[in-house]
């Protein structure tokens, strides 16, 4: 396995490794440490000693390996079927004792640092998982534990909450209340209105149910009038939960009685019906339920409702291991929805259609996951007037914020002037922009070169950018000043590779967004104004700026690594500061990472390291004034 890479012999390496004390390297490792002296002696007298070059494959996909590996020295990555990264393994690790009890490999295991190890022959590992119970329980629990983690983290979860969830917590039909003397015409006339398959029939004091089955089989199978009374054809005695019960005795009862509806009562007021597969629905996918509630809202509290479920779904989501840039994605169609379904809630049709609603900074991206600061404007078609429009947009702002979405603390939004004006007077404020480029035009031409349009006519936006593309033709002066906040925060990482963390307010923490993630947001922003890109997701826009060969292909690759792994540490601590009540920041803790998670942010930071050096030197930074 020795290469000429390594300037020395078998039995020099040997030596080399005594120096390491290898048995007691070894001793030291669960769970060699659960072995006896006589065990370890055997253990070290059977190991052999493997080098392997960067990007050598000593286990691939599909084939079973000869040896366990224990790693000296050196990194390995373990990549799946669909070459999406399971995990890194450094010194101390070993790898992979599940291909070697399953007899193949399902992961390719990849050298991304030049690689010293070990390698425990596998008749060798079988006979001590044979002689040696507590050695062998360690790697049955650990297959159990990855093999089902995923699956038993996933049913055991959602089985919990939905155990402990409440009626009102899932999707309940507003009720269409008729009267029993109602003819069919009119009932089922207010029944299509309302948007329901079923009605609530009101005869006396008793509540009965018309389901649009009940209708077809009525009108078509037994040719009932439809000018017959609703009343006749009602399902009457009918089975209710109160708003404040458990979800689960609500499944029970459809169960137990096979029906797929039950009326939903706020003590002894009907608030709604709750359908057998809405039930289903919140039990299996909360982020379906979200979809559903945004799409069925009628009024600005549906809408309320459904966006106060957002964090749930992404709380859930991520406890099932679903990936930030997914999650992520999902969570910014949720958001554009119900922004668009406000605004043609709170706006008349004839603003709507002259009108666009816009979402900017990392909304417009698609980067934001929790509900952060509001970032929004409306432009105006020039020729259209509209009294209201303040009102329109402090409303909107207003109503945004009773949702969970903050007020912008610099005031970008749509409830102040400067972010609602006519279409001509926003390609002013881009000219001034340009010409004038001072630090809050700056900023405000990067918030609105993120922007995309969520509501009303999209062509007004597609066309202030279209002027914005125009007036920047190859101004490298603009380009340099535009760029130039890449370089604002200092990388929070010694040239030893050491993080450096707050000493006072923020002791032994970090802000990862001004120290890893703005960085390469703003300088991809740069390089993408630059070169006329209209995507505005980051990881978008990396890819465009790859493809047209502005950055290597492999830097890339890194760039999108590095950003979507700080992304994901950055939900991972802003989740924990919704769970404690903390006020949210963009701070964390290294000493709360494992020690994969704090090799990776290092190298990540490594990597923010050579893209602002890049940035520097691409727009040359340091000469701009």
């Amino acid at each position: 396995m020795f290469t000429g890479r390594l300037n020395f012999t078998r039995k020099e390496a040997n030596t080399f490794m005594s120096t390491l004390e290898q048995q007691a390297f070894i001793a030291d490792i669960p769970p060699f440490d659960r072995l006896q002296e006589d065990e370890l002696a055997i253990v070290a007298k059977s190991m052999d000693i493997a080098y392997f070059q960067e990007d050598d494959q000593p286990i691939v996909r599909g084939k079973a390996p000869a040896a366990l590996y224990i790693i000296i020295k050196g990194v390995v990555q373990e990549t799946n079927a669909d070459d999406e990264v399971i995990s890194l393994s450094g010194s101390q690790d070993s790898f992979d004792a599940i291909s070697l009890l399953e007899g193949k490999s399902k992961s390719t295991f990849t050298v991304k640092e030049e690689l010293i190890c070990y390698t425990l022959p596998k008749p060798i590992f079988d006979e001590l998982l044979q002689s040696n119970p507590n050695f062998q329980s360690f790697y049955y629990q650990n297959i159990s534990k990855r093999v089902n983690e995923l699956i038993e983290r996933r049913n055991n979860k959602d089985l919990a909450s939905f155990m402990v969830a409440k009626v009102h917590e899932a999707y309940i039909h507003t009720p269409v209340m008729v009267d029993s003397e109602n003819s069919v015409y009119d009932a089922v006339k207010e029944m299509k209105t309302n948007k329901g398959n079923s009605m609530l029939v009101q005869r006396g004091d008793e509540v009965g149910i018309v389901t649009d089955k009940d209708l077809s089989d009525h009108l078509v199978l037994n040719r009932y009038s439809i000018d017959a009374p609703i009343g006749d054809i009602a399902t009457y005695n009918l089975l209710g939960v109160q708003r404040e019960d458990f979800l689960f005795n609500a499944l029970l009862m459809m169960t137990r009685f096979t029906i797929k509806r039950v009326v939903v009562y706020d003590k002894d007021k009907v608030v709604g019906v709750l359908d057998q597969i809405d039930l289903l629905s919140y039990l299996s996918n909360h982020s379906h339920l979200v979809t559903v509630q945004v799409d069925r809202a009628k009024t600005i509290e549906q809408l309320k409702t459904a966006s106060k479920n957002l964090l749930s779904m992404i709380k859930a989501l991520h406890s099932q291991g679903m990936k930030v840039r997914y999650i992520t994605k999902l969570v910014n169609e949720l958001n554009q929805k119900i922004f668009r379904k406000l605004y043609s809630f709170i706006a008349p049709n004839d603003l709507l259609e002259n009108s666009c609603l816009i979402i900017m900074g990392s909304e417009g991206r698609g980067e934001q996951i929790l509900k952060t600061d509001q970032d929004n404007a409306i432009i105006v078609r020039d020729d259209f007037e509209y009294d209201y429009l303040r009102e329109v947009a402090a409303q909107f702002s207003d109503t945004l914020k009773e949702f969970g979405y903050p007020k912008c603390k610099g005031n970008i939004m749509v409830s102040n002037p400067y972010w609602f004006k006519h279409l001509q007077d926003y390609k002013d404020e881009v000219y001034r922009w340009i010409q004038h480029p001072a630090e809050e035009s700056m900023m405000n031409m990067a918030i609105f070169y993120d922007a995309v349009a969520v509501a009303g006519d999209p062509e007004l936006l597609n066309e202030t950018k279209a002027y914005l593309y125009k007036k920047l033709q190859d101004n490298h002066a603009f380009f340099a000043h535009f760029a130039k906040p890449t370089l604002a925060f200092e990388t929070p990482l010694t040239m030893f590779a050491n993080f450096i963390v707050e000493k006072s307010h923020h002791k032994n923490e970090l802000d990862i967004k001004k120290g890893g993630i703005f960085p390469i947001v703003h300088g991809i922003r740069s390089l993408a104004l630059e070169h006329r890109i209209p995507q505005t997701n980051t990881i978008e826009r990396l890819k465009v700026l790859s493809n047209q060969g502005v950055l290597d292909k492999q830097f890339a690759i890194e760039l999108v690594e590095a950003f979507a792994f700080m992304v994901s540490l950055r939900l991972q601590f802003e989740l924990e500061e919704v769970n404690s009540a903390k006020e949210h920041d963009n701070y964390i803790n290294p000493s709360k990472l494992n020690k994969l998670e704090r090799d990776l942010l290092k190298d990540s930071l490594k990597i923010v390291d050579e893209f602002k050096k890049y940035t520097n030197y691409h727009f040359k930074l340091n000469t701009a004034s």
